[in-house]
């Protein structure tokens, strides 16, 4: 579980098995411990084994389990864990964010939609079966206003009140 505080700081407590706690240590936090984050959160998504927070200037961060490219740093497998936040590069200016089983979006101000990760079942959509290790575009979606993740699928709301959803059915 995490939460952000009123001072804009993040707590994350429960199970930490794959750092998806940040910095905290150990297998499991049963008392709310500080992420070790710069103040100025504005909304924090939890995955199953990875955490993606959105600043108030805009930026994305990540820390947790990326075997599956899922903290959008351009790697998978290899250095399976972050346990400090680090910004996902490519991305600014966005609003909203979800993280999903292996995977995450951003809704950046200008109503696209972006994500990263596992892409098994279309997840990312981007058109492809692709894993993908930093943030693509979703095609064919513009004048997004909210975005939501599953475990392998997605969805977002556009402005016109329709809704779409692409991935496992």
């Amino acid at each position: 579980m995490m939460a952000v505080k009123n001072d804009q700081t993040i707590w994350g407590w429960g199970w930490n098995d794959h750092i998806q706690l940040g910095g905290i240590l150990g297998s499991q936090s049963k008392t709310p411990s500080q992420v070790p984050m710069a103040n100025e959160i504005k909304v924090v998504s939890t995955g199953a084994f990875h955490t993606v927070a959105l600043k108030n200037d805009g930026t994305v961060w990540r820390w947790g389990y990326n075997d599956r490219g899922q903290l959008g740093k351009g790697t998978s497998g290899t250095i399976k864990f972050s346990r400090d936040p680090v910004r996902v590069t490519g991305l600014g200016n966005v609003t909203g964010i979800s993280a999903g089983w292996q995977h995450s979006l951003a809704l950046k101000a200008d109503g696209t939609v972006w994500s990263w990760g596992r892409n098994h079942f279309g997840q990312i959509g981007d058109g492809t079966l692709e894993t993908r290790t930093t943030p693509v575009q979703v095609t064919g979606l513009d004048n997004v206003s909210g975005i939501a993740v599953g475990d392998h699928y997605s969805v977002a709301a556009k402005e016109d009140g329709t809704v779409w959803a692409w991935g496992y059915n």
